[in-house]
């Protein structure tokens, strides 16, 4: 592969950092540490017990990415840190600390996903030897530590800025979707994670984004400027839904998996529309929004939170809002520059991030879904990743969760001191995990060294 290093360490600029910072880190860059402190030393399952099942269950964990492109688990109080893989590298002097200024990687891994189980994770890793780059798709059993290459990349692309692919399970936590870069493009692929056939090809495209049903046999896809409703059998024709212009991304599908929402086309447009999953393209406006939007259910079905903004040149939203799924009661939660939001898994609060440009700064809030309560918990500058997964908000809060459980904390990864990592690498104080409680009762606490972290569902 030409440059495949150099491919690694291109980076984008992004419009979403137009207000006040350049492009993200791609993960090579990431994996590129500059002054780094010394190498954790955790043997694999360090003081965890290895020898129960592969059916036991994560539950209450956190997994998160260190700057060495290594995989952990660990509770949220800071016990049972538990490493999965483990990073080599190409040079390094005495003592585990750096000769050179920087810190090559051979083999790294990125975004962790949890199977909605709890048993397993998925994750990308990327294998660099010399020019040539290697990218596959890894399941990983917590458990026991066996590892399934489940996906090998024909060509070592991106899907976007420091991801190799995106990763989303389905409910059922057997079937794996995910995209990846091809020779033709990007793609949607379906993998059975128990028969480890090859993976379907489902949907090409671009933009492309999806949303599983809660019955993990079919899911709803935005391709180009169509909504496509894709049915097992997998790999099957798909069927058009409605269309959509490119200030939409991801189609929403209700918990039950019966009704959906997208933006209306020809008279509708300017609302979001909500209608049967077999209705075809008639529905029933919801609420008007302007001429950007994202959109999600409440984890019970009555809500649904909405994002929206009049200029699409501009990277952030205009306003929150929660109306109810018929288009009854509008409440605004926020104004002004909302990156992105999450509903708590009890669908009774809301957590959002906004972007204060005069302290050039990022906040996370949490309020009541009601309106009420409201409040800054916690100022911070995102590292590379988590500004990808706030970019993408729609799509990464289906795969991956800040949110405890239980709806009482949330994980944060990011740094407090500097403005922004540097683009060429992480600097000794870099970003790191952290726990919020969601209540505001207590500060952040300090958790690990980590670019990104996601809770367990269960």
């Amino acid at each position: 592969m030409r440059g495949a290093v150099r491919r690694w360490c291109l980076s984008k600029k992004l419009l979403l950092l137009a207000l006040l910072l350049p492009a993200i880190v791609s993960i090579g860059c990431r994996a590129q540490v500059g002054l780094v402190e010394e190498q954790q030393d955790e043997e694999l399952y360090d003081g965890v017990d290895v020898a129960a099942g592969e059916a036991d269950l994560a539950v209450n964990r956190i997994t998160y990415v260190n700057p060495y492109g290594e995989l952990f688990t660990i509770n949220p109080d800071g016990t049972e840190q538990l490493k999965l893989t483990g990073g080599s590298l190409l040079g390094s002097g005495g003592e585990g600390v750096l000769a050179a200024p920087t810190l090559r990687l051979e083999s790294f891994h990125a975004w962790p996903t949890w199977s909605p189980d709890g048993t397993k994770l998925a994750a990308s890793k990327v294998e660099v030897s010399g020019r040539q780059a290697e990218v596959t798709l890894e399941v990983i059993y917590p458990s026991t530590g066996r590892v399934e290459t489940v996906f090998r990349n024909s060509t070592p692309g991106m899907v976007a800025d420091g991801a190799p692919h995106y990763i989303y399970w389905a409910p059922d936590s057997r079937s794996l979707s995910f995209l990846a870069s091809t020779s033709g493009g990007l793609a949607l692929h379906i993998a059975d994670t128990i028969t480890l056939a090859e993976p379907v090809v489902v949907a090409s495209g671009a933009p492309l984004y999806f949303h599983w049903a809660a019955n993990s046999q079919s899911l709803l896809a935005h391709v180009g400027e169509d909504i496509l409703l894709i049915e097992e059998p997998f790999g099957a024709a798909s069927s058009a839904v409605s269309s959509v212009d490119l200030g939409f991304r991801v189609a929403a599908l209700s918990p039950d998996g019966m009704s959906m929402v997208f933006p209306g086309s020809g008279p509708d447009a300017g609302f979001l529309v909500a209608g049967l999953t077999g209705g075809g393209i008639t529905g029933a406006r919801v609420l008007e929004v302007g001429s950007r939007s994202a959109v999600a259910w409440s984890p019970g079905g009555d809500r649904l939170a909405v994002v929206d903004q009049d200029n699409p040149r501009v990277p952030a939203f205009d306003r929150l809002r929660v109306v109810g799924a018929d288009g009854g009661e509008e409440t605004t939660l926020a104004e002004g520059h909302v990156m992105a939001f999450y509903w708590s898994p009890t669908g009774d609060r809301l957590a959002w991030v906004t972007l204060d440009v005069d302290e050039r700064e990022f906040v996370w809030w949490v309020g009541t879904a009601s309106g009420e309560e409201a409040k800054p918990l916690f100022r911070f500058q995102p590292s590379g990743e988590v500004l990808m997964m706030l970019s993408f908000f729609d799509q990464y809060a289906y795969s991956h969760t800040p949110w405890s459980p239980d709806g009482a904390m949330l994980v944060v990864a990011g740094t407090l001191e500097e403005p922004m990592e540097r683009r060429n690498g992480h600097t000794p104080g870099g970003s790191h995990v952290y726990v919020i409680p969601a209540d505001g009762s207590e500060e952040p606490r300090e958790l690990a060294a980590g670019n990104l972290a996601f809770w367990s569902w269960n």
